[in-house]
C-alpha cells in the first residue's frame, strides 16, 4: 500500500471517529477496527512467522483502544462544559464497564483471529438491528435494580474489550432504554469509553510488550495511532454539537444505520479469508 494512501486513510478514521464519539458518544471503534483491519492486510505488517496468527487484529483493536483514550477525553471534555454528564450514572454504570475491558485485554491473545472477528461483526449487528428497528426494551422504572448495570455494563465492556470498542455500542442503547436523555447518555457513555480505553489499552499494552513489531508498543500501532488522534480531536467538539441537535429517533436511526455497514463490512472480510 502506498505511504500516502496509507495515512491518508489514517488521517480519514481519525476524523470520523471524532465526529461519532462526540455525536453518538461510541468512541469511533466500530469504524477504526474495521478500517485498521483493511490496512493492515494491505500493509502485511503483522504476518510475521513470529507473530501470533491474530496479531493483525489484536493489532487494530489495542490501536482502536488508545486512540478512543484521546477521541472520548476530547468528547468529555466538552460534554463537561455543557454540563450534559450525569455524574451519578458514571458512578452507578462505569466501573463494571472498566472491569470487562480489562478482562478482555488480557484474555484476547488466545482467541484465533476469525473468532475476534466474528466477535466484533454480531456484536455490532445486533445492536444495529436494535437501535434501527427501535426495538429498546420497555421498562416502567428509569431507575434499574443494582444487579441490572453490574451485568450489562461487565458483559458490554468484556465484548467491547474484544472488539475494540469504547463501551458506547452498549452503554448507549442501555441508558436510553432507562429513559436517559440523549445528551445525557452520550455524554455518559463518553466518560465511560474514556476509562474503559484507558485500562484496556494498558492491558494490550501489557501482553503485547514483548513482541519486536517497528513503530508499534505492545498491540498499540503508533504509526497509525498519531495520525488518528490528530484528526480525532479536532473533530469531537464538532460532534458533540451536531449530537445536541439530533432527536432521541434521528440518534438511534443514524446509529444503526452505521453500526450496520460496518459489521456487514466485517463479514465480508471472514467469508473471502
Amino acid at each position: 500500500m502506498d505511504p500516502f494512501i496509507e495515512i491518508f486513510i489514517y488521517l480519514l478514521l481519525g476524523a470520523s471517529a471524532g465526529l461519532l464519539a462526540g455525536m453518538l458518544g461510541v468512541g469511533g471503534g466500530v469504524i477504526v477496527v474495521p478500517g485498521l483491519i483493511f490496512v493492515f492486510e494491505g500493509l502485511r505488517v503483522f504476518d510475521k512467522p513470529v507473530l501470533p496468527s491474530n496479531s493483525l487484529v489484536l493489532f487494530a483493536v489495542g490501536t482502536s483502544m488508545a486512540s478512543i483514550i484521546f477521541t472520548t477525553g476530547t468528547a468529555a471534555v466538552v460534554h463537561y462544559r455543557r454540563r450534559t454528564i450525569n455524574w451519578s450514572l458514571v458512578q452507578l454504570w462505569v466501573p463494571c464497564l472498566v472491569l470487562g475491558a480489562l478482562v478482555a485485554s488480557l484474555i484476547a491473545q488466545y482467541i484465533p483471529v476469525q473468532y475476534l472477528k466474528s466477535i466484533v461483526a454480531t456484536v455490532i449487528l445486533v445492536l444495529a438491528t436494535v437501535m434501527l428497528l427501535n426495538r429498546l426494551p420497555k421498562v416502567k422504572s428509569a431507575a434499574p435494580k443494582k444487579w441490572i448495570p453490574f451485568t450489562l455494563t461487565s458483559s458490554g465492556g468484556l465484548v467491547c474489550g474484544l472488539a475494540g470498542l469504547g463501551g458506547g455500542p452498549v452503554m448507549v442503547p442501555s441508558l436510553l432504554t432507562y429513559k436517559t436523555p440523549v445528551p445525557q447518555a452520550t455524554a455518559t457513555a463518553s466518560v465511560g469509553a474514556f476509562f474503559l480505553s484507558m485500562f484496556a489499552t494498558t492491558g494490550y499494552v501489557i501482553t503485547g510488550f514483548h513482541l519486536n513489531v517497528p513503530n508499534s508498543f505492545g498491540y498499540v500501532y503508533l504509526r497509525a495511532l498519531i495520525p488518528i488522534v490528530l484528526m480525532s480531536t479536532v473533530f469531537a467538539p464538532l460532534g458533540v454539537r451536531l449530537g445536541q441537535k439530533l432527536s432521541k429517533l434521528l440518534f438511534m436511526r443514524i446509529f444503526g444505520v452505521l453500526m450496520m455497514i460496518v459489521s456487514l463490512r466485517l463479514y465480508y472480510t471472514i467469508l473471502i479469508a
